[in-house]
C-alpha cells in the first residue's frame, strides 16, 4: 500500500502482519522474519560491532518473539506494535550479551592509545600496568554498577552516540551525559587505585565498591 508521496505505507505494513500474526503465528512468523532480519542486524551490528554476535542476537531475538506471541491471545497480537516491540527484545538480549559474553572479552581489545583516550590523567606506566593487567581490567569493569557499567560499554566499546544511547533506553540526553559522565568518574577512580596499589598486597586488581 502506498501513502500520498507515492512511498509504501510502513504503518499499514506493520499492522497487516500483526493482523496475520493473530490469524496464525506458526503460519506467518517467517513473514516477520523476511521484513525485519535485516534491520534488526544492522541495529545489533551498531550494538556489537561483530557480525556473528550481531547474528546470534537476532536470532535470540527471533526465538523469544516466537515463543512470546505464541502464548499471546488474538486481541493482544493485533494490538502489538510489532516493530518496536522486536527492536526492543534486540535490545534486551544485547543486554543479556553484554553481561553474559562480553564482559569476558571485551578488555582483551585494549590498546593503550583507547585507555589514554579514556583515562587521560593516567601515566604512560599506569597505562601499560593496565593493559599488562588486563584481567584485572575486565574485574574492574565489572564492579562497576550495573546501569553504569552498561553506559561505558555502549558508548566506548559499541561506539554509540550520547543520542543513540538516549533512544536506546528512552531516556532524556542529559541524563544519558550524566550517566556516562559518573561512570568514568568512577572507573577512574578504581583505575587509580588499580594502578597505585602495592603490589604484594593481598587482593592486588581488586575494588571493593
Amino acid at each position: 500500500m502506498m501513502n500520498t508521496n507515492g512511498r509504501i505505507d510502513m504503518k499499514h505494513v506493520h499492522s497487516k502482519l500483526s493482523a496475520l500474526l493473530a490469524e496464525n503465528v506458526h503460519i506467518h512468523f517467517n513473514d516477520v522474519v523476511a521484513e525485519y532480519q535485516h534491520q534488526l542486524y544492522t541495529f545489533a551490528y551498531r550494538l556489537t560491532g561483530s557480525a556473528q554476535d550481531a547474528e546470534d542476537i537476532v536470532q535470540e531475538a527471533f526465538v523469544h518473539a516466537y515463543l512470546a506471541l505464541a502464548t499471546y491471545p488474538e486481541e493482544r497480537v493485533k494490538a502489538l506494535k510489532l516493530r518496536p516491540w522486536l527492536y526492543k527484545i534486540t535490545l534486551n538480549e544485547f543486554h543479556h550479551f553484554l553481561y553474559h559474553k562480553r564482559l569476558n572479552t571485551i578488555s582483551l581489545d585494549f590498546s593503550a592509545e583507547h585507555v589514554l583516550a579514556t583515562f587521560p590523567e593516567l601515566r604512560k606506566e599506569d597505562i601499560e600496568t593496565l593493559i599488562e593487567k588486563r584481567e584485572d581490567l575486565k574485574s574492574l569493569l565489572a564492579q562497576l554498577p550495573e546501569h553504569y557499567r552498561v553506559a561505558i560499554l555502549c558508548y566506548f566499546f559499541a561506539g554509540l552516540s550520547y543520542q543513540e544511547i538516549a533512544s536506546l533506553f528512552d531516556q532524556p540526553l542529559g541524563t544519558v551525559k550524566s550517566t556516562i559522565s559518573r561512570a568514568i568518574k568512577l572507573l577512574r577512580t578504581k583505575a587509580s587505585s588499580y594502578t597505585h596499589q602495592p603490589k604484594g598486597e593481598k587482593g592486588y586488581g581488586r575494588f571493593k565498591l
